[in-house]
């Protein structure tokens, strides 16, 4: 009896305990990321603002569009392993203990914390995917704008060298034309005389 109860204190302070570090190591972090999601926007919206600049090349652009995206998402998988390691604390904690209305709320906003930002991070990504698609279209687009370009300067150089040549040709062939005549002309000259 009274050694079973003795017992089953001894595991609870122990676990209650090992769930107090827990939060506290869990806090420290949240205050860490605190500092560092702060770092990080800011890393994110020099990113983005050079995505944005027009008088950057499209690669630049997208190349920052895509760091954007990558911090963006490191910063939610962390923000929400936080969120997560907060709920399974809370859930251990209650699991030892009687639990009240306030608990079970408590654990509910946890839970609906982790889904309004796991449903944040898919918008995100999906506005910068949209974002990085319509770059990479624009840099496709300019690739083939330079690509006619050349395209059209090869096409207008064929028609002007063959163009020349024509010319030449007309030109060879009205000599020739000249000369033949003349040395008709000479020939009948030469008959007349003889």
């Amino acid at each position: 009896g009274i050694r079973n109860i003795t017992t089953e204190i001894k595991e609870e302070v122990k676990a209650m305990t090992a769930l107090e570090g827990r939060l506290q190591s869990l806090r420290d972090k949240e205050n860490e990321f605190m500092v560092q999601k702060a770092q990080t926007r800011q890393e994110i919206k020099r990113a983005r603002l050079i995505a944005e600049d027009e008088s950057k090349s499209a690669e630049e652009r997208l190349e920052n569009l895509k760091k954007a995206l990558e911090l963006e998402a490191k910063t939610t998988q962390e923000e929400l392993e936080l969120a997560r390691e907060r709920m399974r604390i809370k859930q251990e904690e209650m699991a030892l203990s009687e639990n009240s209305a306030e608990d079970e709320a408590e654990l509910a906003q946890l839970k609906a914390d982790i889904i309004q930002k796991e449903t944040a991070s898919i918008k995100m990504r999906r506005r910068v995917v949209t974002e990085v698609n319509a770059l990479e279209r624009e840099i496709q687009a300019e690739k083939k704008a330079i690509a006619d370009e050349e395209q059209a300067r090869i096409d207008k150089q064929n028609e002007d060298d063959a163009a020349a040549l024509k010319k030449k040709q007309d030109e060879a062939t009205a000599l020739l034309t000249i000369q033949q005549e003349n040395t008709l002309a000479l020939i009948e000259d030469l008959e007349k005389r003889a």
